[in-house]
């Protein structure tokens, strides 16, 4: 199988909305063709997706792991690199502490007939955030 073949992750995803940040700040890419990029970028689903993206830009561009690297660690039993994004507990709490949040600030509505109490839930996602970091 090639390499542009396989499927990208998320954080493949996101390094590659980051690059075309970059290029749209330079002035490389127009609104227009940044707003289609990006959204071609968010949609990929194989690496090959991603590298069409950048033929005609400069660095940065998406940086794909070594498929040998990775088959070589997990044939040696070594453990791999870290990977953006996996859910660590304070990360869990603070997506629950999010998703709760309306329910909460409704919660508080209904119990005290005080409209800024609604405002709990910019306040509970802003604590959510600080766990998460």
């Amino acid at each position: 199988m090639d390499d542009a073949d396989l499927r990208v992750s998320s954080a493949e995803r996101q390094e590659a909305l980051a690059a075309l940040v970059e290029h749209h700040a330079a002035g490389r890419l127009d609104a227009f063709e940044y707003e289609d990029r990006r959204g071609r970028a968010a949609d990929a689903v194989v690496r090959r997706d991603l590298t069409v993206l950048f033929v005609d830009l400069p660095e940065p561009r998406p940086r794909f792991p070594s498929t040998r690297a990775g088959a070589a660690r997990s044939l040696q039993g070594a453990p791999g690199p870290a990977v953006p994004g996996r859910s660590t507990p304070r990360a869990k709490v603070a997506r629950a502490l999010l998703s709760l949040a309306p329910f909460i600030a409704l919660a508080a509505f209904f119990l005290t007939k005080e409209w800024p109490t609604l405002l709990l839930i910019p306040i509970i996602a802003i604590a959510a955030r600080s766990i998460d970091d």
